[in-house]
């Protein structure tokens, strides 16, 4: 039986039960700077809560409907989402956490995959005290954690935002085009969180069951990716077609190209990205 009491003593109704991966080992210097935002210093509105024994930091942004949860992508907590969540919640209320093993979070003692971060954030949410139903929102391999989230509790979700990434497939079509960086080497392994490594452990199981998921969502889809420029490497093309394919995977679902900038839409493209996604929570109303 797991323990989830918040620091704040609220708790919402209970759920139904059932990637930073992106540019994988492209250089050692990228996985090198994963995680760097952890020593930032703690926003006073951080709350904890346990978790399976374990200390989980989350932050609630915001207030009303929708309510719009972000996950981030392999090697970073919360603070990965600092520039654009302020501005989100003005027109939402915003709920955002680091993963076992990132930010303030205690680590985990065993991989991670999909079901386990599932686990964890239905725990979260509880703990929050808001109701949902919520517009879930992921980055890179937080967008797998997303679509598994949306497949297993669909009475839950409002909507999906997908914003580069990784699809379930990715690791198979990057191989079969014999590109380098398909997969994280223990070698580079070894400078990301210890979250990160367990998530990078559990990322076959991860795969596995967001690839096991049967029938696309009825609740609205956002897609987002990043510019491709006029010099296409093999490895942008392969990752172009796969977003394209994770689009048609949702049918009725919306597909967007930020208009420049990289894997980080929400950084490097942060007015362009809080606009999309502003527009998509007023469909969600």
């Amino acid at each position: 039986m797991r323990s989830a009491a918040a620091t704040s003593g609220a708790r919402g109704p209970r759920l139904p039960r059932g990637h930073s991966l992106a540019r994988l080992g492209a250089t050692v210097l990228m996985i090198a700077t994963l995680g760097a935002n952890a020593a930032a210093a703690a926003p006073r509105d951080l709350r904890t809560t346990r978790i399976d024994g374990r200390t989980v930091a989350y932050r609630v942004l915001g207030h009303g409907a929708p309510v719009l949860v972000l996950l981030s992508g392999l090697g970073d907590g919360m603070d990965s989402f600092k520039a654009v969540a302020p501005d989100l919640s003005q027109n939402a209320t915003v709920i955002l956490y680091d993963r076992a093993g990132y930010g303030d979070s205690e680590g985990p003692t065993a991989p991670r995959d999909a079901r386990a971060v599932d686990d964890e954030l239905v725990a979260v949410l509880e703990a929050s005290g808001v109701r949902g139903p919520y517009v879930i929102a992921g980055h890179s391999l937080g967008g797998l954690y997303a679509e598994y989230f949306a497949a297993r509790h669909p009475d839950a979700v409002a909507g999906l935002i997908l914003e580069e990434s990784r699809p379930a497939d990715f690791t198979r079509r990057c191989e079969v085009a014999k590109l380098g960086g398909c997969v994280v080497t223990p070698a580079m392994a070894r400078f990301l969180p210890k979250g990160a490594r367990a998530e990078v452990a559990g990322l076959p199981d991860t795969l596995a069951q967001v690839a096991a998921i049967t029938g696309p969502t009825a609740k609205p889809v956002l897609i987002l990716s990043r510019a491709v420029g006029s010099r296409v490497t093999p490895f942008e093309a392969v990752w172009a077609k796969a977003q394209d394919d994770l689009a048609a995977r949702y049918p009725g679902s919306r597909h967007l190209t930020a208009p420049a900038g990289g894997h980080y839409i929400h950084r490097d493209q942060d007015a362009w990205f809080i606009d999309r996604v502003r527009d998509f929570l007023l469909k969600t109303r």
